[in-house]
């Protein structure tokens, strides 16, 4: 599976900084996608969508979100 991660630049903070990242997983129990965003706290959850966002994991940093995506959902 391809290993990249695309800015959501709809959500670019204030700044132009990016705060929310997505990726293909099309995972059984999470769907087709996975979004890293970036909290009001500085750290980043992990989120999945069925019918509304919800928060599988939150994360202190943007490698270690990404880290636990690859090793929990492939």
């Amino acid at each position: 599976m391809k290993n990249t991660w695309n800015v959501v630049h709809d959500r670019d903070g204030e700044n132009g900084k990016p705060t929310c990242w997505t990726k293909e997983v099309n995972h059984k129990r999470y769907g087709k996608h996975i979004w890293i965003t970036q909290n009001e706290y500085g750290m980043f959850d992990i989120e999945a969508c069925a019918n509304d966002f919800y928060t599988l994991k939150t994360c202190k940093s943007l490698t270690s979100a990404r880290r636990w995506v690859a090793t929990n959902l492939f």
